[in-house]
């Protein structure tokens, strides 16, 4: 098991190992790491798992955002709430009309198992038609408090 505080470089370490590339980013190989991290136990009280895409401006600049999240929820010894952080997988593409159509989020607390989730995910719209037809042009890892 690792702290929070660790999952954003063992993520980035796992991607690395895999040879994926930051600047031309494989959408289905950045979703089979994320799949292969999930099983990285974590100290938290509740870990979830977000799939999100769409237009966004978060960066300045107006792009296609297809984003794999881990959410880590944490208690005190009482149970009472303390916090919660978000690590994300970001793929970024220069947007268009079709992918300004595209818009999801899916948290996977509403799915029988994780493997359902990721099935769903990978039959999305909002993953197969970015990851079939558009090149994206960078990704990202960040980690932050929500």
């Amino acid at each position: 098991m690792i702290n929070s505080n660790e999952a954003k470089e063992v993520l980035i370490k796992m991607l690395s190992e895999s040879k994926f590339d930051f600047n031309n980013p494989n959408c289905k190989l950045a979703l089979e790491i994320f799949k292969e991290f999930f099983s990285v136990k974590v100290d938290c009280a509740d870990d979830g798992l977000l799939f999100q895409c769409g237009v966004y401006k978060f960066t300045g600049e107006e792009l296609f955002e297809l984003e794999f999240v881990r959410q880590f929820t944490f208690e005190l010894e009482d149970g009472e709430y303390n916090g919660m952080e978000q690590l994300s997988l970001t793929i970024y593409f220069k947007p268009n009309v079709e992918l300004q159509e595209l818009y999801t989020d899916l948290w996977e607390y509403g799915f029988n198992s994780v493997e359902e989730f990721f099935s769903t995910v990978e039959n999305m719209d909002g993953f197969k038609i970015p990851f079939e037809k558009y090149v994206p042009f960078k990704c990202e890892v960040k980690q932050q408090g929500v």
